[in-house]
């Protein structure tokens, strides 16, 4: 299965999606089922997102930068870096110098600009977890 997951169907990637738009986080989500990763959930703020990290233990999550409520993604991803050292791929429209400077501290495996291209979110996710890309 050329272009899939590298690993077993047993133990898929897990990805959470810390995304505000439905749309995208849907179109990300069947994207990446159907490329045999597992997304684990979905959700729409930061503050979801710490409690959905701690329950469901993803390999990787793709964060929106400029989601609702108090916790943007940056905030998330500090909290992330700092107490879990889980991988963080930024999934945003922002594209700004002192928006990616703050983005960058947090340490992401990754960086992407919407509306991203499966190909690209697919090999950044290859590259995260150590797959060929």
């Amino acid at each position: 299965m050329s272009g899939d997951v590298e690993r077993s169907a047993d133990d898929p990637v897990k990805i959470l999606i810390v995304e505000d738009d439905a749309i995208i986080a849907m179109d990300m989500e069947q994207v990446l089922n159907g490329k045999g990763y597992k997304v684990v959930g979905r959700v729409d703020r930061g503050e979801k997102a710490l409690d959905a990290v701690e329950e469901k233990k993803p390999d990787i999550v793709l964060m929106d930068i400029n989601i609702k409520v108090s916790l943007n993604g940056i905030d998330v991803a500090k909290m992330l870096l700092n107490d879990i050292h889980i991988k963080v791929i930024y999934v945003t429209a922002y594209s700004d110098v002192n928006m990616k400077e703050k983005a960058f501290e947090t340490e992401p495996v990754g960086y992407l600009i919407k509306h991203v291209r499966e190909t690209e979110l697919i090999d950044m996710i290859r590259q995260a977890t150590g797959g060929d890309s």
